[in-house]
């Protein structure tokens, strides 16, 4: 019998595994030491934490949570052209923050058989939003003048990324490191493929290169229209994505699932009788099977016993 990090393991890797992976087999960790998981208002780790959420992260960008629709919004921006990025931009100093230190105090949490899962707040462009705003993001990256100055900043924060990922492999034993950055609206992308392919996809490239080597799979995250941007995650390197449910996963599992392994959510919005749940968990059986796909179980009604009873029975039945 597989532990569930060996069966994700197995499953990022392409070998056989024994069932179709879950959020349950997944550890998810954001302790409070990396500011940016407590400006996200995001925090997973052993000491219980209930806020204050917002504030500065580690850039030195200032955040404000908005509990309404359970996320942070960045406050003003610290400069206004690209071109001075490099007087102003405030980069961590990494080996200042207690490794050891967050490490002993989360070492009963850690102990586990799970796929540890951790997210680094945030990628390129909502980086790049926090430094000049949403505006000056947008004309930076369109402008050819201001073009060059994106690809060495991005450059610049991807060397950031490779060692906050490589101190968390170290210290944590970390598995699997999820890039935030929504590039999508509810009806298509914020700027053109093209962009992405030229300024977002050698950055990210390097990252799941060198996260590879630790041993370490990267999640994508982005919510949005952005089924044109899938064929770059795949050049990118990137091992899954699971976007919003406006993306129809089905069409893309069948036309991508043999290069990309695809997320899907099973999401319990409203209250359930347990026929109820296992209905839409066979659902997705009949959608996704022989895909290799894997599945979060979320929403305010996914109770601790709802997703137990489903994650049994995803156990005793095997792959999709």
């Amino acid at each position: 019998m597989l532990t569930p990090k060996e069966n994700f393991t197995r499953f990022f890797r392409g070998e056989d595994y024994e069932w179709t992976p879950t959020s349950e087999d997944l550890l998810v960790f954001r302790p409070t030491f990396i500011p940016d998981h407590v400006c996200r208002g995001s925090v997973a780790q052993q000491e219980p934490y209930s806020g204050p959420y917002g504030g500065i992260d580690l850039f030195g960008s200032e955040w404000e949570f908005q509990p309404a629709n359970g996320g942070s919004m960045e406050v003003g921006h610290q400069f206004d052209d690209i071109e001075d990025w490099e007087d102003c931009v405030k980069f961590p100093d990494l080996d200042s923050l207690d490794w050891e230190g967050c490490a002993k105090a989360n070492a009963e949490y850690l102990s586990t058989d799970k796929l540890i899962h951790t997210t680094i707040y945030t990628g390129f462009f909502e980086r790049l939003i926090s430094f000049v705003g949403f505006e000056g993001a947008a004309m930076a990256l369109i402008d050819e003048e201001q073009q060059e100055e994106v690809v060495k900043l991005f450059d610049r924060l991807a060397d950031t990324y490779i060692e906050l990922i490589r101190r968390f492999k170290k210290y944590f034993n970390i598995g699997m490191v999820e890039i935030h950055d929504d590039w999508g609206t509810q009806k298509d992308l914020m700027f053109s493929q093209d962009i992405h392919h030229e300024l977002f996809v050698p950055p990210i490239r390097r990252i799941t290169d060198a996260a590879h080597a630790m041993g370490v799979f990267i999640e994508q995250h982005s919510c949005g229209k952005i089924e044109k941007l899938v064929p770059d995650m795949i050049e990118s390197g990137v091992d899954t994505w699971r976007g919003q449910d406006i993306v129809d996963r089905k069409t893309l599992a069948r036309e991508y699932g043999d290069r990309f392994h695809f997320g899907t959510v099973l999401r319990v919005d409203e209250p359930m009788t347990d026929e109820q749940a296992m209905a839409k968990l066979n659902q997705f059986r009949e959608d996704f099977h022989g895909r290799d796909i894997w599945m979060a179980i979320y929403g305010p009604y996914a109770t601790p016993a709802l997703k137990r009873m489903l994650y049994e029975d995803i156990r005793k039945n095997g792959k999709f």
